[in-house]
């Protein structure tokens, strides 16, 4: 392979979590492919109705494959959810993306909006409050990370960072699930935008 110099290498924002191991591009076009079929078809059908040899045919996807990788259809469901969290948090992690923001409300409001026939087949397979657990995790992660990065004395917020992270991540999954609920008219950006005027006022309203 030939060798890139220093000056090739793209920069991570500060706070940006660290590169997460390549996986082989046939592997992740098999999981890309069976993330797929599952979605289609939980549009189509009862999510408990989906066997895995569904998946399989409509993937064209070999069984010894699947179980490779998933022990079942749920377990496919949440590692397909954590695959978008993973691209999502690439692509906040990109220099002049994040801004002061501790997490990219827009982006995954905006995403949610985009794929509604999806989270109504989520909500019907009774997965709702499974997928935003895992959700709540991911933010609470990254939200730390961010906090810290942007924050230059951690000393001087008023609320701890283990505490905030959580706080502010169980509020943002919330502020997601109303807006499902609802069909809220805010535009992403303009919800991204409050949520951060109380983050920064809860956190410490000197480091706004």
């Amino acid at each position: 392979m030939p060798n890139r110099s220093r000056a090739a290498v793209p920069k991570r924002e500060r706070g940006a979590a660290p590169p997460a191991p390549r996986e082989d591009r046939r592997v992740l076009r098999t999981k890309r492919a069976l993330g797929v079929a599952l979605v289609e078809l939980m549009v189509a059908e009862e999510f408990d109705a989906i066997t895995v040899q569904h998946v399989i045919e409509r993937a064209k996807v070999g069984r010894t494959t699947f179980y490779a990788h998933f022990r079942n259809t749920d377990d496919l469901l949440l590692s397909d959810a954590e695959r978008f969290f993973a691209m999502l948090e690439q692509y906040f992690d990109r220099p002049g993306v994040a801004g002061r923001r501790v997490a990219p409300v827009a982006e995954l409001l905006q995403h949610m909006r985009d794929v509604r026939e999806f989270q109504r087949a989520v909500d019907r397979a009774g997965r709702r409050d499974l997928l935003f657990d895992l959700v709540a995790g991911h933010l609470a992660k990254m939200i730390a990370r961010r906090i810290a990065a942007l924050v230059p004395d951690t000393s001087s917020l008023s609320v701890p960072i283990p505490v905030a992270s959580r706080m502010y991540a169980g509020a943002l999954v919330e502020l997601v699930r109303w807006s499902l609920d609802r069909e809220a008219t805010h535009s992403p950006a303009w919800v991204d935008a409050r949520y951060h005027e109380v983050v920064w006022l809860g956190l410490n309203g000197a480091n706004a």
